[in-house]
């Protein structure tokens, strides 16, 4: 038994109610379930229950067996204090409420639909499968798949925006200096991403406006937060950059990142040379990057608003120290499409959430104008005959995977919920 059930059971009433009574007799009747809490405290909260007459309100906890109040150290908080009614599978001990009564206690065990319960069961026990639908998916309708997607990508978008607040507090709202930041972050890809962040936070925002007018400046102000030139080098654009690095660090009193950017299992385009690079050049080109970002209206006028490059001594360097190939370090439309997914999109919808800007529902319609990503989670839904036609999509099936699928909270996914036929 998994408390996702019991807690399905409850939220939905889906047992018998006739004639309910608690562990020690007594009749209940439930008038209201309340309401449903995700987060710390009781299950539920606002719940109207009859109890031998007198009509409750207050919260209700869920568990499968009753000793789970003492395993949760619940009677050592005084969050649940307002229960009036413990609904558990078992009751396998008594509890008792703040004033050492009998806390009451209602066993679903008693009054659940057996053979729900078996098939819900039969279906956790699945083995040897990528997730537990994989042989109906194809059957789902498209307008669920659609509806449900929708649903996961917002989820997603609103998991990636919990960092965007967290910088907004740290810059007293200043939202300019969060957008150079998640964009920083983007710059950096999943290996450097959250160094670059740091480094991004390291720098007063005013210190990066102050200095876009240079892109030299722009590079050693990057690259030196980010410990790129610490090791010494004969090159000379490399010490021309240590010696402004170190006039920009002493005028701004800037401590340098503790977060190091690395250059471990990349490709040479994904250096932190090179990204700083371009991030750079962007910054020096465009400096009030904001204001055009939310002017944008088509995804081309993006494309054209993160078009950016690098200075010319990378045009045949990776590193400081070794000469390369010559070649143009712009920006690929692949790479335009990941910023545009994991920085751009969510930063809006963090700001026009803000704001209230109507715009807000129009990023599903933008996200849907990018292409699907290539791994493994779009591969498989491909596969099992779900196909992924589409950025939002793709992103969608990642939630759906990480989030529903791999922890089996089958009641909770729209997909599971059909195709148990709840």
């Amino acid at each position: 038994m998994r408390e996702e059930l019991l807690t399905y059971l409850w939220k939905t009433q889906n047992f018998r109610r006739g004639k309910l009574k608690t562990t020690g007799g007594v009749a209940i009747v439930i008038v209201k379930p309340g309401q449903e809490n995700t987060l710390a405290g009781p299950d539920f909260f606002n719940a109207h229950i009859k109890i031998n007459s007198t009509l409750w309100v207050g919260n209700v906890e869920i568990h499968v067996n009753s000793s789970d109040w003492f395993n949760h150290n619940h009677q050592n908080d005084s969050n649940y204090d307002n229960v009036i009614l413990h609904v558990v599978w078992k009751a396998d001990v008594p509890v008792f409420d703040p004033s050492q009564q009998p806390l009451p206690t209602l066993c679903l065990e008693q009054y659940a639909n057996k053979n729900f319960v078996k098939r819900y069961t039969k279906w956790l026990t699945q083995t040897d499968k990528w997730i537990l639908c994989e042989d109906k998916l194809p059957k789902l309708s498209q307008f669920v798949r659609q509806q449900f997607w929708e649903n996961l990508y917002v989820e997603r978008l609103m998991e990636k925006t919990t960092l965007i607040q967290s910088w907004l507090t740290l810059t007293q709202n200043n939202w300019e200096a969060v957008f150079f930041v998640s964009l920083a972050k983007g710059f950096g890809l999943r290996q450097n991403g959250m160094a670059f962040a740091h480094l991004a936070l390291s720098i007063p925002w005013m210190a990066v406006l102050k200095n876009t007018s240079n892109v030299e400046r722009l590079e050693a102000l990057f690259m030196g937060q980010a410990g790129l030139l610490d090791k010494p080098y004969e090159n000379e654009y490399f010490q021309k950059l240590q010696k402004t690095y170190a006039y920009l660090k002493h005028k701004y009193k800037l401590k340098p990142s503790s977060e190091r950017a690395t250059f471990f299992r990349l490709r040479p385009t994904n250096f932190p040379t090179i990204r700083l690079a371009q991030l750079a050049w962007l910054v020096h080109h465009k400096p009030r990057l904001l204001n055009l970002v939310q002017k944008a209206e088509t995804i081309h006028d993006w494309y054209n608003i993160l078009d950016a490059k690098t200075s010319t001594f990378w045009d045949n360097h990776y590193h400081f120290d070794t000469p390369s190939k010559p070649r143009v370090n712009r920006l690929t439309r692949h790479f335009k499409d990941l910023l545009l997914l994991n920085t751009i999109f969510p930063f809006l919808f963090q700001y026009y959430s803000y704001l209230g800007d109507v715009r807000k529902a129009d990023i599903l319609d933008w996200v849907r104008q990018l292409p699907s990503e290539k791994n493994k989670y779009v591969t498989n839904f491909n596969r099992l005959g779900c196909h992924i036609k589409d950025a939002l999509e793709s992103q969608a099936c990642i939630q759906l995977k990480q989030n529903y699928c791999t922890p089996r909270r089958c009641l909770k996914c729209a997909f599971g919920h059909t195709l148990l036929n709840l």
